[in-house]
């Protein structure tokens, strides 16, 4: 009952950003159809990239962040139940590839392609199930063998699914700003935060320290990403708000 109870309060943490990308990905489909349907191959690839590059950016962060304050965020949130911090951060590391899945799945579907996540996702789950079988009965592995068989799953799901996307369309992700500068910002706010939490730990109340640090995590991880030049004028342009986004970050010369 107790490591279940852990599991169902990870699933509940890691949802959480993983919803914010549902509703990203759901609104991906009825746009790619269009293009398609206009024969207009270049939009549909530059839409899809964006939308996979967008997704990676929201869910770096969450992750890098949940890996780093995993033991405080579950204090903050579960402080009569905190265990369950090694969990947490293996299943952060499976959120990334569900979010990538995700995005990627609605683009295919979009497509008109929508028996291959449907195939993709059983070869993941099957792999799942016997993992789940394996470890989480090994005594020494024990609870931990459900997030790292949610891992070796989404890969084998994310592998299919990104091999028949790429077949279909030739997605434009640059390795270098696409995916190396967003996962080197989220290691600098990783770091960032771990020190601010330690250092305010040991002066105010750790819940105050716990939720200051996820502040300076979020501004220190945007500013990072414009530092780098990872969001150009237009991608910030296509984001939902972007010409406000804009004008504020160019009132404060952060572009």
């Amino acid at each position: 009952m107790q490591k279940a109870g852990i599991l169902s309060k990870v699933d509940t943490l890691i949802n959480l950003p993983i919803a914010i990308n549902i509703a990203l990905s759901t609104a991906l489909v009825p746009a790619i159809s269009h293009s398609i349907a206009q024969k207009d191959y270049e939009t549909t690839n530059k839409r899809l990239s964006f939308s996979v590059f967008i997704s990676i950016l929201i869910i770096i962060p969450c992750a890098i962040g949940f890996i780093t304050l995993a033991e405080p965020i579950l204090k903050l949130i579960y402080p009569s139940a905190s265990e369950g911090a090694g969990v947490l951060r293996l299943a952060a590391i499976a959120m990334i590839f569900v979010a990538i899945n995700q995005t990627i799945n609605s683009g295919l579907q979009g497509l008109n392609k929508v028996h291959i996540p449907a195939i993709a996702l059983a070869i993941g789950a099957t792999v799942k199930l016997i993992l789940n079988v394996i470890l989480i009965t090994n005594p020494i592995i024990n609870i931990y063998g459900a997030p790292i068989s949610s891992i070796v799953c989404q890969i084998i799901a994310f592998s299919v699914s990104y091999t028949a996307l790429r077949k279909s369309i030739k997605l434009n992700i640059n390795f270098n700003k696409n995916i190396l500068k967003p996962i080197l910002s989220g290691i600098i706010m990783g770091i960032l935060v771990y020190i601010t939490n330690y250092i305010l730990g040991l002066i105010i109340n750790p819940k105050i320290s716990t939720l200051i640090s996820i502040i300076i995590g979020v501004l220190s991880y945007g500013l990072t990403l414009l530092k780098l030049n990872v969001l150009t004028k237009g991608d910030i342009l296509m984001l939902p708000f972007g010409t406000k986004i804009y004008k504020v970050l160019e009132k404060m010369k952060l572009c």
